[in-house]
């Protein structure tokens, strides 16, 4: 019970009065198996992981690449858990719903497995769009942008900072900045919302590009610092090019060159719709300056925006617009119109999409035009 509640980040105070737990732990009292069943639930763990003589190792499904911001990784939480498991639920949803409908696999998955990352990051720009003249509006329309086009061309999104719409089970975007889910009918990117937009429009570029490898994980990438993975390495690499590409970038520098280097950043990042810490990067990898001192300058530029960040960071809004993020609407539309149609349980599709009262589930579908 310690381990569980340690894992799943449930502290006695949360429970007390429904769940005894310090008294269970302290051997005052013996729950029953009704109570026992409730703390499992609570705690997000297997009921007969309370009955193991030790605790058990928990193992992510997928490769683990998460690197990063210099404190170690440590074990997934509870909540890591929780998301990758529906995401999981949901990518083997709709591989079959996809199968049974007839519809096409989704050319871009592993299209990418045997290019530069170059070539991989123009295919993504021309695939979603996102060529730099076509780009407009702020962080919040360009995430939207990239989003509905991914979906346009068959893949699945969902960007979230909660587990299950629970605001008691917020992520921690130093746990990890999102995953991807690699499958030729159901190709699925996960972003955690807890970080700022201009980290989550990065954190999507750099999952595409593991679809675009064909290869799938989990990250918590670091554009300042080099991944030990390859892969990684190239993801990054991906985003970046996907953000700022180099060729586009030395023809326009020279406009610039003239200014300081935070007027360089926030001319630029207008430009490119992302954010300047990807710019700085760029700049650099492009040798159009010569840093003396390159991590000072990148730590200063982190510490100017961290103070920003409150504001930057996305929340709020209305929740029926919010689940398009949250479940992402392209699966809503599949589950909840298959649902209506009488193929899917209802409550599994309620449980699909997490929505839990049948009043909102019904609010939601008309929203979508059901």
């Amino acid at each position: 019970m310690e381990w569980a509640a340690d894992w799943a980040g449930i502290e006695a105070d949360d429970v007390h009065g429904t769940l005894p737990l310090n008294e269970w732990i302290a051997g005052q009292q013996q729950p029953t198996i009704k109570q026992l069943e409730k703390f499992a639930k609570t705690a997000g763990v297997p009921f007969g992981y309370l009955l193991l003589q030790e605790p058990p190792r928990m193992e992510l499904p997928i490769p683990d690449y998460r690197e990063g911001f210099g404190g170690p990784v440590g074990e997934p939480s509870a909540n890591l858990f929780a998301v990758l498991n529906q995401s999981i639920r949901k990518q083997d949803w709709y591989r079959g719903y996809a199968q049974d409908h007839m519809l096409p696999k989704v050319t871009v998955v592993a299209s990418a497995a045997k290019t530069s990352a170059t070539a991989a990051a123009e295919d993504i720009r021309t695939k979603l769009d996102f060529e730099v003249q076509e780009r407009f509006g702020n962080g919040s329309a360009v995430r939207k942008h990239l989003i509905d086009k991914f979906e346009e061309i068959g893949g699945l999104t969902v960007v979230t900072s909660m587990v299950d719409n629970n605001t008691h089970r917020p992520l921690d975007e130093d746990e990890f900045r999102g995953f991807s889910l690699v499958d030729e009918y159901a190709p699925l990117v996960f972003v955690n919302a807890r970080q700022t937009l201009n980290g989550q429009i990065f954190t999507l570029a750099h999952e595409f590009a593991h679809v675009w490898l064909g290869s799938g994980g989990i990250s918590r990438e670091d554009p300042a610092q080099r991944s030990k993975s390859e892969i990684e390495q190239w993801c990054n690499t991906v985003a970046s090019e996907v953000l700022v590409p180099s060729e586009d970038l030395k023809e326009r520098y020279p406009g610039m060159s003239r200014l300081e280097l935070a007027g360089q950043l926030k001319r630029l990042s207008e430009v490119y719709r992302c954010g300047t810490l990807v710019i700085l990067q760029a700049i650099r990898r492009n040798r159009l300056i010569e840093f003396d001192d390159f991590e000072s300058v990148y730590d200063a530029e982190v510490q100017r925006l961290a103070s920003h960040k409150a504001s930057e960071v996305s929340g709020g809004g209305n929740f029926y617009y919010n689940q398009n993020y949250r479940i992402g609407a392209r699966f809503a539309r599949a589950v909840i119109g298959d649902a209506l149609e009488g193929r899917t349980e209802l409550s599994e599709a309620m449980r699909l999409t997490s929505l839990r009262a049948l009043n909102v589930f019904d609010s939601y579908a008309k929203l979508l035009g059901f």
